[in-house]
C-alpha cells in the first residue's frame, strides 16, 4: 500500500480526526490527533507471520487497538478514495 506523506483529515463517527503521516525506523506511522480533546494516537500496519496485515496502536495498546483497527480502516478508505493506493 502506498501512502502520501502529506496530512489530512479525516471523519470517524463525528469527531475530526487530523492525520499526520510520519515516517519512524522506516516504516509508516500514522499520528491521529483527535478534535475532541483525546489523547493522541500513534498506529501503524504490521504483518502477521502468515501475511495478513493488520493495524496496531503504537506502542501496543490493548486499550487503544480498537481505535487503531477502526481508524486504521478509515485511513485505508480515505486513501481509496483518493486512488492513492
Amino acid at each position: 500500500m502506498a501512502f502520501t506523506a502529506e496530512d489530512f483529515e479525516i471523519d470517524y463517527f463525528g469527531v475530526s480526526l487530523h492525520i499526520q503521516v510520519l515516517e519512524m525506523q522506516g516504516r509508516v506511522v500514522f499520528r491521529v490527533i483527535f478534535s475532541d480533546g483525546q489523547k493522541d494516537l500513534f498506529i501503524t500496519r504490521a504483518t502477521l507471520t502468515d501475511g495478513r496485515k493488520y493495524w496496531m496502536s503504537v506502542p501496543e495498546d490493548s486499550k487503544r487497538q480498537e481505535d487503531a483497527v477502526m481508524i486504521g480502516r478509515t485511513i485505508v478508505a480515505y486513501f481509496k478514495a483518493q486512488k492513492n493506493v
